[in-house]
């Protein structure tokens, strides 16, 4: 009990708390209330008269509410309560105009008439009580049904005012003295057990406040039928204030109804649109819906965002020759449009080759679907979806670029190899060999072999930059770097003409280093220039050692009159000379090892005795292995095996 009083408003708790204090002061403090009551009592007829009016107009109420929101409900329950207060309100109407002091109406104003239509009011709604709230009947019914229940409602009504006025002189008396008769108590003690029934499942069943304001309409109905049983007098105060509770009754019915039959519903509706809006907001693609005329429902955020239009503008026109255009942005035609089709004959439509005019003017094209929108079974318009494929085609196009690109790429890199394959007139040597791999496809490292009799000129070089543009100064350097072995034999003068050529032929923002070297294999001199370059190792095989070989000249291209010289030393049978780019000695940090350090201990980790050819390639796996990083740099070698001439 402490919990359900807990559970109610606070206004209501403390109407209710004064009710009690007033109901039993009511009937405690007779001399007191008459005395108080007694300059209006005249007028009891009157204000009799306004709250039954009162009355009639919350059961009248009851009754159309339930006529109005049953195709929405179809509870059997629910079709029961407002139908029988049709009844109630039409025999409340019959108590009234029968009342003592009202006009003539079907007989003259009767105490005992009007008795009765009470009673078979109160009966009726305390019954209607016991079926529906105790009973709380689950079962749905058909629409149909709504017309029979409410015709049966008013048919009852009518029958009980007939019996009632014609017979009312051969049936029990109600109203003796102007008190209640014994029989009249027991009608009133009835409507109290009934109602009491009510509040007791409302205070130990319910576990929410779905029927607070049903106890609390009950509860009044209890006082009221409680003051009914004690009055003295028809006129006298505790008959009006049994009328003003059995008002505050009607009141809490007709608050019960309003709350779960019009509010909540509603309420629940605007959460369902607000999340549906919500829910059709959040999706990525445009999506609108037009009536049969054409005129846009609704549109989500996204459609106005890729369209840059507001809410308020797209209601203004045809929404069709506001947005749909060809590709050019001329007005489409409206017997074309997939939406008007669909309109029309209710099939849905799919077409990639749509066209969307924005605000501002720009054209985008658009895949666009259509979906009839159903209402009842019946088309009412027509849902648009609609996604922008301007990033799309872009991206396609991009693809069509790029395959073009790799298809020049592959061709350049083809020919590359073209090239090299045309450099190789030195693969019959098995004492030198290289390994040249390119970051990406294209390689701007490039070497050279070139044997002249008892000379053996070989060239090493890396072009600034990657890529395409590296590859067409390789293919440039290629040529010259040929031309220019066939009419020097010093490596310092090769060095001095590819320096002018780089200058002349090149872009002021590359350069070029080059290493150039001569191996004589009569007298095993090993002379040598470099350009800018990598310092070429000299293994000592003799001593297990390693020397740098470098003359500290400039890199290429970047004065036109640098002066470069030459070196040499003399080998030893079993002596190494390793010439590299820089790719291959690439360090990821400061505080890793130099790659020189690396490149020399793959170099003894190999076994030296194998072919020049093996000899290089387990070099170069040995350097990889022995990094912790990728490289990202073109990477080439050069091993040379010194031998003598046999």
């Amino acid at each position: 009990m402490i919990a359900f009083i807990r559970r109610m408003a606070l206004p209501s708790r403390l109407l209710a708390l004064v009710s009690i204090v007033f109901f039993v002061l009511l009937n405690f403090q007779y001399d007191f209330f008459s005395a108080l009551y007694e300059p209006i009592r005249a007028n009891h007829g009157a204000i009799h008269g306004i709250l039954e009016t009162v009355s009639i107009f919350v059961a009248f109420s009851i009754a159309l509410h339930g006529w109005v929101s049953f195709k929405e409900t179809m509870s059997a329950n629910w079709l029961l309560f407002s139908a029988m207060f049709v009844s109630v309100a039409l025999l409340d109407l019959m108590h009234t105009y029968s009342f003592i002091g009202m006009p003539f109406f079907i007989i003259d104003s009767n105490p005992l008439v009007t008795t009765w239509f009470w009673v078979a009011a109160r009966l009726t709604e305390s019954i209607i009580f016991m079926i529906v709230i105790l009973g709380n009947f689950k079962a749905k019914v058909n629409l149909s049904v709504r017309n029979y229940v409410y015709l049966l409602a008013l048919l009852y009504s009518v029958l009980v005012s007939l019996l009632i006025f014609s017979f009312y002189a051969e049936i029990p008396v109600l109203i003796s003295d102007g008190k209640p008769t014994t029989l009249k108590i027991g009608f009133e003690v009835i409507t109290i057990i009934i109602h009491s029934l009510v509040l007791f499942k409302a205070i130990y069943s319910w576990s929410n406040l779905t029927y607070m304001n049903i106890c609390l309409a009950s509860f009044y109905l209890i006082l009221s039928s409680s003051l009914f049983t004690t009055y003295q007098e028809v006129n006298e105060y505790r008959n009006m204030a049994g009328h003003i509770f059995k008002v505050l009754g009607y009141y809490y019915l007709l608050k019960h109804i309003y709350l779960e039959i019009i509010k909540r519903p509603y309420s629940e509706l605007r959460d369902l649109s607000a999340r549906h809006e919500l829910l059709l907001n959040s999706i990525a693609d445009g999506v609108y819906g037009i009536n049969k005329k054409g005129k846009v429902t609704f549109i989500n955020e996204s459609a106005l965002r890729m369209l840059g239009y507001e809410q308020e503008e797209i209601r203004k026109y045809d929404f069709h020759n506001l947005i749909h255009c060809t590709s050019d942005g001329n007005r489409f035609a409206e017997q074309d449009c997939l939406a008007w089709q669909t309109t029309l004959d209710g099939k849905s439509r799919t077409s990639r080759n749509q066209f969307f005019k924005r605000k501002d003017g720009n054209v985008i094209p658009v895949l666009m679907k259509t979906e009839p929108m159903l209402r009842n079974g019946n088309q009412a318009g027509t849902v648009i979806t609609f996604s922008d494929l301007s990033k799309e085609l872009e991206f396609g196009e991009l693809q069509r670029e790029k395959k073009e690109i790799d298809l020049e790429m592959n061709w350049a890199m083809k020919l590359q190899e073209s090239i090299s394959s045309q450099q190789r007139k030195w693969e019959a040597q098995k004492n030198i060999s290289a390994v040249s791999v390119p970051y990406r496809v294209l390689n701007g490292d490039f070497y050279s072999v070139i044997p002249r009799g008892d000379l053996l000129m070989m060239a090493i070089a890396d072009i600034s930059g990657k890529g395409i543009p590296a590859a067409i100064q390789k293919s440039m350097m290629v040529y010259a770097l040929e031309d220019f072995n066939s009419r020097y034999e010093k490596p310092h003068d090769v060095l001095t003409s590819m320096n002018t050529f780089v200058h002349d032929y090149t872009s002021d923002y590359s350069f070029v280093t080059l290493s150039m070297a001569n191996y004589n294999q009569a007298t095993r001199s090993f002379s040598y220039s470099t350009g800018g370059h990598e310092p070429i190792l000299w293994y000592k095989a003799e001593s297990n050692e390693f020397v740098e070989l470098h003359t500290n000249n400039p890199a290429l291209g970047i004065f036109a009159d640098s002066v470069y010289m030459s070196h040499s030393v003399e080998l030893n049978h079993g002596d190494l000379i390793i010439l590299y780019t820089d790719g291959v000695t690439e360090c990821k940090n400061e505080i890793t090892p130099d790659g020189t350090t690396l490149l020399q201990e793959a170099v003894l980790r190999s076994d030296h005795s194998q072919t020049a050819e093996s000899l290089v390639q387990q070099v170069f796996d040995e350097m990889n292995q022995l990094r912790a990083w990728n490289v990202h740099d073109d990477q080439t070698i050069i091993i040379l095996k010194a031998w003598l001439k046999n």
